[in-house]
């Protein structure tokens, strides 16, 4: 009888554990509930990875060279230093099923690692998208995010660059050598002899 009792007891354990691995998965609440899975909040630890720093953020000479009209040189003027507080997010997945925390690290890692946006989202959930700041680097491929922040995923960075907002978007742009992100050295074009 106990032994019984015993394999009841174990088998409806096993059926309330696949309901939260099942919802946990979906990034989302239990169906029909209110409870919210502990593994879709952010992981809490003990103080904030810092990346950046207040005395360097700036906007770097490719960047003055890329606002090639007033309305562009305007949205630099508007732009400040910036501390940002929140855990990393890929903006994808997030703005499409909600997806964030633990429990979304390797979904996260993939979709970050394929080109999707690095983002952080604050304790009042707004949500920032990141992007390395020099202008023709970044454009051109030459400078890289991923490897110092699919290590963060789902953990609170506090990070600080140039912010812009515009028409409810926030931004923050980081020096990308100043944090340790890939910076690929310029390579220059072939020349033409004529031939």
């Amino acid at each position: 009888m106990r032994i019984r009792r015993a394999g009841l007891y174990a088998a409806g354990l096993a059926a309330i554990l696949c309901v939260g691995v099942a919802a946990s998965e979906s990034g989302g609440p239990m169906k029909g509930g209110t409870v919210e899975l502990e593994a879709t909040k952010p992981a809490v630890q003990a103080s904030p990875v810092r990346l950046g720093r207040r005395e360097t953020a700036r906007w770097t000479a490719t960047t003055y060279e890329a606002a090639t009209s007033e309305a562009h040189k305007k949205v630099l003027e508007s732009g400040r230093d910036t501390t940002v507080t929140g855990e990393v997010v890929d903006v994808s997945c997030y703005l499409q099923l909600g997806k964030r925390g633990e429990a979304h690290v390797a979904c996260a890692t993939k979709c970050i690692m394929n080109g999707q946006p690095i983002g952080i989202v604050d304790a009042d959930d707004n949500l920032t998208i990141l992007f390395a700041e020099e202008h023709h680097p970044r454009r051109d491929g030459q400078v890289d995010l991923k490897q110092v922040f699919v290590p963060l995923i789902a953990k609170t960075v506090s990070v600080t660059g140039m912010m812009t907002e515009m028409r409810g978007y926030r931004a923050l742009f980081v020096q990308a050598a100043e944090i340790g992100g890939s910076v690929k050295p310029v390579v220059p074009a072939p020349k033409q002899d004529g031939k």
